[in-house]
């Protein structure tokens, strides 16, 4: 996990220029509608907890991962900008595999489930049964 420059998260995202193919304008407006009925304090808990996470997992209490591990990503993914995925030699012993995706985003099991099934069949069948 990379730490964010001094402008802040929130101010590096791109501001999209309209929504993607992946969700209708009906689709979003019921989101809306469901975060202003329940609240969506769930889904901020993780960015307010932002510093302290960093704080966890700059030593995390296991530091190696020594099962395969699996890492998707798109390649249009914002947060790539900033994150550092050469640390996964740092903390994977076991078998590692970094997919990209071209042409999604941040949202991969939205924008592209078909090519994300596909690479989470191939990964499983490649596993060694115990």
């Amino acid at each position: 996990m990379a730490r964010p420059g001094p402008e802040g998260f929130v101010e590096r995202l791109p501001e999209p220029d309209g929504l993607p193919d992946w969700i209708s304008g009906d689709e979003l407006d019921h989101y809306i509608a469901e975060f202003t009925r329940t609240g969506f304090t769930g889904g901020l808990n993780w960015y307010r907890n932002l510093d302290r996470n960093w704080e966890i997992m700059a030593h995390p209490v296991s530091p190696t991962i020594t099962v395969p591990a699996l890492f998707i990503a798109g390649a249009d993914d914002p947060v790539l900008s900033f994150m550092r995925r050469d640390r996964a030699t740092e903390v994977v012993t076991g078998p590692y595999r970094e997919v990209m995706i071209d042409g999604a985003g941040h949202w991969l099991q939205q924008e592209r489930p078909d090519k994300i099934n596909e690479v989470l069949l191939d990964f499983l069948s490649s596993l060694e049964l115990r």
